[in-house]
């Protein structure tokens, strides 16, 4: 009884995503692969290296939403030390705004991203801060862009969601990308 239960989950499965490959009639199938939304941030290895901390905060309708960008990747065995800062894409403690306060909640990370769910394809304002280790500001620089949708599936398959693109140089210039 067990060998078929075993077997029936795996199926079911597999049954459900093929049902779920095809987007509204259309003959083109669309896997399930989905996309981070959020803003990217490429910063010059220069740069990242004088940076213990690193901060985002997006803008829109009079809501923001503050990230700590993680702008050098660490391995889960290497502990967070100060020559060694783990910083995390999360949530702030305090928002820039009253009407921007939503419920702190952990968002995936990865190097150079922030994830924000609910970011609009329309123009949003951008704030980078940067510090050092003593806590002195490496960089603070604002930027207007327009977040795109994306596409993992290609363009005959509905968008998963938006996201920007930063690069900040080691003259510390934001250029959109």
């Amino acid at each position: 009884m067990r060998h078929n239960i075993g077997l029936a989950v795996p199926l079911a499965a597999l049954a459900l995503l093929t049902a779920c490959g095809v987007y509204a009639g259309d003959t083109h199938s669309c896997t399930l692969i989905g996309a981070l939304v959020g803003i990217r941030v490429e910063v010059s290895p220069e740069l990242a290296n004088r940076v213990a901390d690193a901060t985002l905060t997006a803008c829109w309708d009079g809501t923001c939403r503050k990230r700590t960008l993680q702008l050098q990747e660490t391995s889960p065995e290497e502990p967070a030390t100060p020559g060694n800062p783990v910083m995390t894409t999360e949530s702030a403690t305090a928002e820039e705004s009253p009407a921007g306060r939503t419920p702190q909640t952990r968002e995936p990370s990865m190097p150079g991203f922030a994830v924000i769910t609910d970011l609009p394809s329309k123009p949003i304002h951008v704030t980078l801060v940067f510090k050092n280790k003593r806590g002195a500001t490496v960089l603070n620089r604002q930027i207007s862009i327009t977040p795109q949708p994306t596409y993992p599936n290609g363009r005959d398959c509905p968008p998963e969601g938006n996201q920007a693109r930063l690069t900040v140089t080691e003259e510390s210039s934001l250029i959109p990308r």
